[in-house]
């Protein structure tokens, strides 16, 4: 395998990092609006954006929602370090 292809693969691996990332992040906010945080949402319209970070989702003592969070952490590290360790410079859609 070429470096530029080898270069290439990590560049695609880090988006797909990225992908994967906003829609655990998704999935974690619509469970939290079902559940722990459902009072929130029903103030709320739909579509309406809300400017969320991951700590509002953080000891809530809902177990379902620590695993999301956890996962979120786990690939937004891997992510980095992937760029970290091959000097990646990437211009991801929403950082």
């Amino acid at each position: 395998m070429k470096t530029n292809d080898y270069k290439q693969t990590l560049y695609d691996a880090v988006t797909v990092l990225h992908k994967a990332e906003t829609e655990i992040f998704t999935s974690m906010v619509n469970v939290a609006f079902a559940g722990k945080y459902k009072d929130i949402s029903e103030v709320h319209d739909e579509g309406e954006i809300l400017n969320m970070e991951l700590a509002f989702f953080e000891n809530t003592e809902d177990a379902n929602l620590d695993i999301l969070v956890e996962s979120v952490k786990n690939i937004f590290n891997s992510k980095n370090r992937l760029m970290n360790l091959n000097a990646l410079d990437i211009k991801l859609d929403d950082e």
